[in-house]
């Protein structure tokens, strides 16, 4: 979704999609070319016209997106009309093909993108549709295309503070999300299993004092995450769109929840770390975490740490060959800074 801003070069537009991070090991690794994605060429006949139809227009171009870890397809359409929109689109058959609910994932995320749109920094959704194609279901989504890019990484400080300050400016209207929604709470997302996550870490490296602490500070999450904010409780930077004029969007609405309101903030913060930004200020500082007790915070690091200490370990998709790498790094960070805060 490469911004098209006019005085910029051809090269200059696209420069972030070479963006990357290093591994503590030192291994290079893309942060803006993940997904191995389905092309617009590669959906049946059929599936095409029905999004054309849907669109009102012919397709002339298309760009697909190569941010993500998840192998649907996504993709900005240019129309006939000169207008853009960005498409979604999964089908029972990739469900098959990579063992889980794709194509139920986007469904689930077109309800949810009804009740949300600009209030919520959310792109606003304009049609989906459900059609049969060669003996599969596929699933259809039609999203206002918004004129912008992910932040650069390493993160920049503008950049960042744009992202931070839209956190600050939401934090109204994602203290009372649309009962519509029907979200279960935090605790049922990411904290009620942290005993199995944490039970397959000891299996693979032993019991150690760090695995004791983790599993106290992930047990205090419980009470310590609560809250009636609506938390979109995936919000990396892949997830964030950044315009010319610095409109941020939030993006990939699939896993929101109710919980406290700085859960996202402490989640964005975790690349600012990795990349060398000073987080523990920015806590002190920011209205949403200023107040916070700081033990609430160690234990969602903990918690956040259970998930990727035990998915980095799990086989690497074809369709997201780097996902695992990215889970190390994740991992690394998020205990390099929880050992900080401990040790404080």
């Amino acid at each position: 979704m490469a911004s098209q801003h006019p005085h910029r070069t051809e090269a200059e537009a696209v420069s972030w999609t070479r963006d990357t991070v290093v591994t503590s090991d030192g291994t290079s690794i893309p942060v803006r070319a993940t997904a191995r994605r389905p092309r617009w060429d590669d959906l049946p006949v059929a599936v095409r016209e029905h999004i054309e139809e849907a669109a009102g227009c012919a397709v002339i171009d298309t760009w697909s997106a190569g941010t993500g870890f998840t192998p649907g397809f996504a993709s900005r359409l240019d129309l006939a009309d000169e207008s853009r929109v960005f498409v979604k689109a999964a089908s029972s058959a990739d469900d098959r093909r990579h063992e889980w609910p794709l194509s139920s994932a986007y469904r689930e995320e077109a309800r949810k993108l009804r009740a949300l749109g600009p209030r919520f920094a959310a792109p606003p959704l304009l049609w989906t549709r459900e059609v049969d194609s060669e003996g599969e279901r596929w699933v259809l989504l039609g999203l206002e295309y918004v004129e912008g890019r992910p932040p650069r990484r390493p993160w920049q400080d503008h950049e960042l503070r744009l992202v931070l300050d839209k956190l600050a400016d939401l934090a109204p209207a994602l203290a009372a999300p649309p009962p519509e929604l029907g979200l279960t709470a935090v605790y049922d997302e990411i904290v009620v299993d942290f005993g199995n996550r944490l039970g397959r870490v000891r299996e693979l490296q032993g019991s150690d004092a760090w695995l004791d602490t983790a599993e106290r500070l992930c047990a205090d999450s419980a009470a310590l995450l609560v809250g009636d904010s609506l938390v979109h409780l995936d919000l990396r930077d892949d997830n964030v769109l950044i315009s010319d004029a610095g409109e941020v969007w939030f993006v990939d609405w699939n896993f929101p929840a109710l919980g406290a309101p700085w859960i996202d903030l402490v989640c964005i913060l975790l690349s600012a770390r990795g990349d060398g930004h000073d987080v523990e200020e920015i806590l002190r500082v920011h209205p949403l975490t200023r107040d916070v007790d700081p033990h609430a915070i160690d234990s969602l690091l903990a918690l956040l740490w259970s998930y990727w200490g035990i998915a980095m370990t799990d086989p690497v998709p074809a369709y997201s060959p780097h996902l695992r790498d990215h889970q190390q790094w994740y991992a690394d960070v998020t205990r390099s800074w929880l050992r900080d805060r401990l040790t404080v």
